[in-house]
């Protein structure tokens, strides 16, 4: 309750009320023994975001993400996300601050992390897609809040993390290849970022699906996207002559399946991954991929600004998680990432 409610409540000036909270100032004992049970009551929350305008303070947050060119435009559309609510919030003193790192180098995490603490950030939004990086970082900089997206990060506490449940997304990815193939054979998990949380947690949600399928062997490759790189796949086909389906754990489905495609394989091969980037959406409707995860990431960027707005200036609790729902795309309901909705304006 704010000081203007609760003066209303025992009909005396916000003034008389700010004076009694503060114990500033002369006020009749029976006013005070007032102001204090409706207190007692109903508690009392300072209207942060009125003393904020009132100071004229900026709430800058600080954004570190992997380059945003980098995983075919992935982080683009996460980054969108955070334009669009960092636009929306400006009038209300709100901005951001943008650092990129280079995903397979920690120092890269680490180092232009501490340029982002140059600018003075009041909190955090990053992506902790390096787990042991992402520590050091935050644990250096304990006095500042920070939100996650992309990827939970076990054993971490921000004070909001938007993001898709990676071990049901996986095993969703398993519910959603044996609806598609129906039949037991080899099927691979491919991995680009074994060391990145989400990754190890779909694959292994899509291998418990199977746990009870003896029919169905799983088969696991860890593959560095560089020149080459196709070799393992190509030597799997050639030692498994019953691979029935492959599950890319993140956007980079369209590359195995325009390999499996030039391997003549496509036919007994069911193609799942991530993302509505623009290349998976070309391969899907060009029949190489069979299904996509989305993980809505404009949202994720959207949503998260607001959370740590909501506790920066407005003094709120924010949600300590939001689960991204787990949207099945195939051919049939194929749409723009733009056509998912946005939070609804609950904070404004």
């Amino acid at each position: 309750m704010t000081i203007a409610e609760i003066a209303k409540l025992a009909n005396v000036s916000i003034g008389t009320v700010d004076r009694v909270l503060h114990k500033r100032g002369r006020v009749a004992p029976e006013t005070t023994k007032k102001v204090m049970a409706l207190v007692d009551d109903y508690g009392y929350q300072p209207n942060t975001f009125a003393r904020n305008l009132k100071l004229s303070k900026e709430f800058r947050i600080g954004v570190l993400l992997p380059l945003l060119y980098s995983e075919y435009g992935y982080w683009n559309l996460i980054y969108d996300g955070i334009l669009k609510a960092a636009k929306e919030l400006s009038p209300l003193a709100v901005s951001i601050s943008v650092a990129e790192f280079d995903r397979s180098d920690s120092t890269s995490l680490l180092e232009n992390g501490e340029k982002l603490i140059q600018e003075e950030p009041d909190a955090i939004l990053m992506a902790p897609v390096l787990p042991d990086a992402s520590r050091a970082f935050l644990t250096k900089h304990p006095e500042l809040d920070y939100a996650f997206i992309d990827s939970p990060l076990p054993d971490m506490k921000p004070v909001s993390s938007v993001v898709q449940d990676p071990f049901r997304g996986g095993y969703m990815a398993g519910r959603m290849m044996h609806l598609l193939s129906a039949q037991g054979g080899t099927y691979i998990t491919i991995q680009t970022h074994k060391t990145a949380f989400n990754s190890f947690e779909r694959a292994r949600g899509f291998k418990s699906y199977f746990a009870d399928m003896p029919t169905y062997k799983m088969l696991e490759l860890e593959m560095q996207l560089t020149a080459g790189c196709e070799n393992s796949l190509e030597q799997a086909y050639r030692e498994h002559a019953d691979i029935r389906g492959i599950f890319v754990v993140n956007d980079a489905v369209h590359r195995i399946a325009s390999f499996v495609s030039s391997l003549g394989r496509k036919s007994q091969t069911i193609l799942i991954g991530y993302d509505l980037i623009d290349q998976n959406r070309k391969a899907m409707l060009d029949g190489k991929v069979d299904c996509l995860i989305s993980q809505r990431p404009n949202y994720q960027g959207y949503t998260a600004v607001y959370q740590l707005y909501r506790k920066g200036m407005l003094g709120q609790t924010p949600d300590s998680a939001i689960y991204v729902p787990i949207d099945i795309v195939l051919l049939e309901n194929l749409i723009d990432e733009d056509s998912f909705p946005l939070l609804p304006n609950t904070y404004r």
